[in-house]
């Protein structure tokens, strides 16, 4: 297989070598291959949620409910009002 990289592709590949990291041009793309490959698999499979992640996310929050229905207290009451003045 035969492929086309840019002069600061090779360059990286080169220093590689040179750093002792990899012994070929080959073992350095087929490395950065296997991350690749397992970057993309982590994303399109994520870690499942643990209990605890699953009841902060979806648990109740008393507090955010007060907010909330504070909210909406003040919304339905501003209509209100604006309906009065007509």
């Amino acid at each position: 297989m035969a492929f086309a990289l840019a002069k600061e592709n090779e360059a990286f590949i080169n220093r590689m070598i040179c750093q002792g990291r990899f012994n070929n041009q080959s073992e350095v793309v087929r490395e950065a291959l296997r991350r690749m490959e397992r970057e993309e698999t982590s994303y399109l499979n994520p870690p499942a949620l643990t209990p605890d992640q699953i009841k902060r996310i979806y648990g109740p929050d008393p507090e955010a409910e007060a907010r909330e229905q504070a909210l909406g207290k003040a919304a339905l009451r501003a209509v209100r009002k604006t309906r009065a003045r007509q």
